[in-house]
């Protein structure tokens, strides 16, 4: 279930101990050398490059899989599609009924792009989400003076979160015990049943939490420790680190 997805724990590994200012600096210069690139060539070998250094830090295959499964799938779909939306070239044609399917290989190379520059991406974002706990997302982002109301929703989405998986849950298992997922038209009506019921009860859960935080003297400010100095260990794993990721971005645009 989703839920279960959602709450397995990371595991431990070396990158843990890299301070969480200096990979949130290192995904964002890798997320935008990996996706300002024209050749699909660059962002891929981002992705591999980043799924290897998981495996390597002991992050097992079956986690990794778990999680970039659905990501995985929505890159394939939409390089996939592009081959028969864009270009001018034909490379193969089907009929398919009275249906002319055409595709094109200007389409196909934009299918690539796309598809590369997903898997870039969410693979070098995973490196920080694998590696990193919100706390130390929550401090970094304060250190590099995001805005505090970026801080602050951010705060309260985490903290509500699991409480909405617990809702959810126990609605998925309120409809399993009435049979609500028998055929397949009973569970697409069972899941928007769902849908509706749990934004009401959310809205309900926001309500409450604001009234608690209120009684709690909250102030419409969150305070955050960020003023920690940055060890020499991790200034230079930020410095070669950049120094890599500005060197493929060199070579490969």
């Amino acid at each position: 279930m989703l839920a279960q997805g959602i709450r397995v724990q990371n595991p431990t590994t070396k990158l843990s101990q890299v301070d969480g200012r200096v990979k949130l600096f290192l995904t964002v210069a890798g997320l935008l050398a990996a996706t300002s690139t024209s050749s699909w060539l660059l962002p891929f070998c981002f992705g591999i490059g980043s799924l290897l250094l998981l495996r390597l830090v002991g992050v097992s295959g079956h986690l990794l899989w778990r999680r970039l499964r659905p990501i995985l799938l929505l890159a394939t779909l939409i390089g996939g599609s592009q081959i028969f939306i864009n270009g001018q070239t034909p490379i193969f044609q089907w009929d398919i009924f009275s249906i002319h399917i055409i595709g094109y290989r200007e389409g196909m190379e934009r299918g690539e792009l796309f598809a590369a520059r997903i898997l870039g991406g969410v693979s070098v974002m995973s490196v920080l989400t694998f590696t990193t706990t919100v706390q130390e997302w929550i401090q970094a982002l304060a250190w590099f003076r995001v805005p505090q109301v970026v801080i602050e929703i951010m705060t309260l989405a985490y903290s509500s979160l699991f409480t909405l998986l617990d809702e959810l849950e126990r609605l998925q298992k309120a409809q399993q015990m009435r049979l609500g997922y028998g055929t397949w038209w009973r569970s697409i009506q069972s899941i928007g049943a769902i849908g509706g019921i749990l934004f009401i009860r959310v809205f309900d859960k926001s309500v409450r939490l604001w009234q608690a935080m209120k009684c709690r003297g909250y102030n419409g400010e969150i305070s955050v420790l960020h003023n920690r100095a940055l060890k020499k260990k991790d200034i230079l794993v930020s410095g070669f680190g950049f120094i890599m990721i500005l060197g493929s971005w060199l070579v490969g645009k």
